[in-house]
This record gives C-alpha cells, structure tokens and sequence, in this order.
C-alpha cells in the first residue's frame, strides 16, 4: 500500500502550480462537453435530419475546427497564447448558447463552423501554455495532467448531458456555453500571462524554425490523422450505433462515453510515470494502434452491453498509449520560436479527422453498414502503425546524420 501511494505521489509531483490551474479549466470546460457527444443523435432524432445532413453539419464543425486552429496558431506567436485562450472560451462559452437556438439545417450548419472556429482556436493556444509553463523534463506528465483534468470532467459531462438531453437537448447547449465562460473566468483572475523566451536554441534534430519545412513533423501530421479517425469514430457517429442498433437510451450512451473519460483520469498519469522511459514513443502510438484494430474487428462479431463497456476499457487504452506521445512528438519537434505554428498544425490534423470522420462513416454505414465501418477503421490504425515506424526510422536516420 505504500509503495501504491508513493507510485502516486511521485506521478503527480513536481509540476507547476500554474500547471494544476490550467487542468482545472480543463476540467471545468471539459465538464460541460456535452454537445459533440451527443451532436449527431441531436441532429438525426430531434431535428430529423437525413445521415447526409448530419454527415454535412459534422463535417462543417470539422471545417471550423481547421479554421480555428489554422488562425490560432499563427495568432499565437504574434499576440500571445493567453489572450487567444481568454477570447475562446469566453466567445465560445457564448456562441454555444446561441447556437442551441438554431434549428434550420443551412443556418445551422454555418452556426457550427463558426462556432467550432471559436472553440479550437484554445487547443494550440492550450498546448503553447503547457510547452511555456512546465519544465522540459516534466511536460509528457503535464500533458498527461491536462488529460487526466479532461477527461474527469468528459468522464462527468456526458453522463449529465445523457440525462438533459432526455429531458431538453437545449439544455447541453446552455451548459457547455456556461461552463466555458466559467473557465474563462478563472483563467483571468488565477493565472498571469507569461511570455516565451526571446531566444532558445532548438534541439539539433529541428531542421527549422517552421514547420511548413519540417519534412518530418509534415510526415508525422497525417499519421496522427489516420490514427484520430479510427479513434474518433467512438466520440462522433458510435452514439448513431448505440441507438440504432443496440438500442441504448441517451443515458446509457451518456454512461459509456463517461466511462472513458473516467478511466482514462484514473490510469493515464500513473501508466505515463511508470512507464514512459520503458520504450520509445513510436511503440506507445503503435500498440494503441493494435488496441484500436482489435476492437473494431471483434464488433463484426459481438455486440451487447457488456461487450460494448469492455471495448470501452480497451479504446480508453488505446488513448492512453497513443495521445500523450503525439503530443510529445509535437513538442520536441518544435522550437519555441514557432510553438503556436507546430501546435496549429497538430490541432489542425485533429480537424481534419473530425471533417473526414462523419462523412467517411456516414456514407459507409449507408453503403455497407456497421461491418465495413468497422474493418475500414481498423485499416486506418493498420496505416497508423505502417507510418509511425517508418517515421521512427527517418527520425533515427536524421540523428544519424546530425552527429
């Protein structure tokens, strides 16, 4: 039992107090996250929209993803990531709100671009805050901390929004606009802004201040894609599975989806401290991969409650050896001249798997159903792991090279 507690103790030690702030806004922001969950059961049940249009309005979120990250990073190294956060959580706590009004398909669907666009451009701005504030030694447990912080709360919100939605879906659109401008509030009046270093010399394998000529990082952006859209499919068009053909109620849904959020708080920091040093993190992103494979093979063959609450356990995961390392990858790439610009550009890779996700899982569902959906999901982590060791193997080569 000691030792257990130790193990703790050691894992969440020595980290900034301006660290432990920035995953309390996660948490907080993070507890409201109740409309991308529940977006697509939204937009197909209460509104009735066709699979098309839903596909469409997920797809445009996805757009606005881009957008927002694309301009929230540039915005970053020219008028400072704190501002930029403050901005987005505050006009999108509103724009959330407003957006809960909305019913027409087309005005919607520009509502959500819009919306998105304002939301994502705190991702980089986020990342460039953790790079600043922690130490280089402890930024992988920091990162780790913002997730735990963020999944608590995605653990908490969807369990709630499962509940309002049963009642009002209105309602999740009101406490994800709340919740941000609470977390907005405490960013202002806790933490100081703090600018980078003028000058740091970036690390030998950085072959420029830009990631536009970074051939590597520009190699390592659509690996990160192929990854996030098998992993993704679980948050964005799964609920349309749990529904239609399972049958579960909102609040069964609601369940499954806090359910990886609250194992992914409860192992992540721990799995990352203890074994983070054990191999490189091309093999952590590389066995998530085999997580994400195995689950969507096995859902050609099962399905049912139980079977269903243990895929969650094994995609939770697959997260968990995947995500932290990607974020690693990213920061170590990066000199802090361009933090925002390398930042950007990963947030942007997540948004485009967010554009492709629904339209790619909408159409097959409609063209081969659940069954193709799955095997084409577990061919885009079969991709993932193909890429992530021929990436290992040009980064060993250019250290080579280096030296």
């Amino acid at each position: 039992m000691t030792s257990f507690l130790n193990l703790i103790k050691n894992a969440y030690g020595g980290l900034d107090r301006t660290m432990w702030l920035l995953a309390l806004i996660q948490f907080i922001n993070r507890s409201g996250t109740m409309v991308v969950v529940f977006l697509s059961v939204y937009l197909k049940d209460d509104l009735g929209f066709s699979l098309g249009q839903v596909g469409t309005v997920m797809a445009l979120f996805g757009a606005g993803s881009i957008t927002g990250s694309f301009f929230g990073g540039r915005l970053i190294d020219k008028i400072g990531f704190y501002r930029i956060m403050f901005f987005s959580l505050f006009f999108g706590g509103l724009a959330f709100i407003l957006v809960g009004w909305v019913r027409n398909f087309a005005a919607l669907a520009v509502a959500m671009f819009f919306m998105s666009a304002i939301s994502e451009s705190f991702r980089p701005a986020n990342m460039a805050a953790m790079s600043i504030y922690s130490k280089p030694e402890t930024y992988t447990r920091s990162v780790a901390l913002s997730r735990l912080a963020m999944n608590l709360g995605f653990s908490i919100g969807p369990a709630i929004g499962g509940f309002l939605a049963s009642i009002d879906y209105n309602l999740i659109f009101w406490v994800d606009g709340i919740t941000c401008l609470i977390a907005a509030g405490i960013l202002k009046m806790y933490i100081k802004e703090k600018r980078a270093p003028k000058k740091e010399k970036a690390e030998a394998h950085v072959s420029s201040k830009s990631p536009y000529k970074d051939k590597i990082y520009l190699l390592f952006l659509p690996i990160c894609v192929f990854y996030i859209v098998s992993f993704f499919q679980f948050f964005s068009t799964m609920p349309l599975y749990y529904k239609d053909v399972e049958h579960f109620t909102e609040i069964e849904i609601g369940w499954l989806m806090a359910l990886n959020g609250l194992i992914v708080a409860v192992f992540e920091m721990v799995l990352i401290y203890k074994y983070e040093k054990k191999t490189s993190i091309y093999n952590f992103i590389a066995w998530g991969s085999v997580l994400l494979i195995l689950s969507y093979i096995s859902l050609v063959f099962w399905g049912g409650w139980w079977w269903l609450v243990f895929l969650t356990i094994v995609i939770s995961f697959s997260e968990m050896l995947a995500l932290p390392f990607m974020n690693t990858f990213m920061n170590n790439r990066a000199p802090v001249e361009s933090k925002g610009q390398y930042a950007s550009l990963y947030v942007m890779a997540w948004a485009v798997a967010q554009i492709i996700t629904p339209l790619i899982a909408t159409n097959m569902i409609a063209l081969s159903g659940y069954n193709g959906l799955w095997l084409l999901l577990a061919g885009f982590a079969v991709a993932t792991i193909l890429g992530i060791k021929w990436l290992e193997r040009l980064v060993v080569r250019e250290k080579a090279d280096a030296s």
